[in-house]
């Protein structure tokens, strides 16, 4: 007969409890891994990179909520951030933000302007079909993706954003839903900024790709 010692069992019990509880709050305030499933973000972000989120990037929040603690800080243009989906918040999205409030966004000839003047880009590579144009924008540089004959928005209307909102773009331009279609982000529904791609695999032969380790 198995004898059980109830003391060291719900000193066990009460442990692991505690663990859990603590592992929960620290992913849900402080940081947490995610994979990219999609390829909204190509070329920066490909399917398959796992990338480590720093959720203390703008505030500290409620564990498992999203009511804010302290805020020291708030998303800025070129950002990529990890956030709720506005229409399904169970899902979580990547994006670039393209906009803060105060910002004047909208869409001509299928090129974003914001405030005025068209996001500056230059054209580096085909790769499969692809066309691939580095992106200046806020001191950031960048690459993002455009996919010949896939029709993306060409149009939309001038709009400012307001405040506690923002507009964010995937870099793959023409196969990314995001603000040009679903609308502004509300900065409450943003988990923290991505920091560093920590590992990778290759979707189709789910090879490594140690290259793709590296700060965001």
């Amino acid at each position: 007969m198995i004898r059980i010692d109830k003391r060291e069992l719900a000193k066990n019990i009460i442990f692991y409890s505690v663990f859990i509880m603590v592992f929960l709050c620290i992913r849900s305030s402080v940081f947490a891994s995610y994979i990219v499933p999609t390829p909204s973000m190509n070329p920066t972000i490909l399917e398959g990179d796992l990338f480590i989120t720093n959720k203390l990037a703008y505030r500290l929040k409620v564990p498992l909520t999203k009511k804010t603690i302290v805020q020291w800080g708030t998303p800025d243009r070129g950002d990529i951030v990890v956030f709720k989906f506005p229409l399904d918040e169970s899902e979580l999205y990547t994006k670039r933000v393209m906009a803060i409030p105060g910002d004047v966004v909208e869409v001509v000839g299928g090129h974003l302007r914001i405030n005025g003047k068209t996001v500056p880009q230059r054209f580096v590579a085909r790769e499969e079909g692809d066309m691939i144009y580095e992106e200046e924008y806020s001191g950031h540089t960048y690459n993002i993706q455009h996919i010949p004959g896939v029709q993306s928005i060409k149009t939309m209307k001038r709009m400012v954003v307001p405040e506690g909102y923002l507009f964010v773009c995937g870099d793959n331009r023409d196969n990314s839903y995001d603000s040009r279609y679903w609308g502004l982000l509300p900065l409450e529904n943003v988990e923290g900024e991505i920091t560093a791609c920590w590992f990778s695999i290759d979707m189709k032969s789910w090879k490594p790709r140690f290259d793709r380790i590296r700060m965001m």
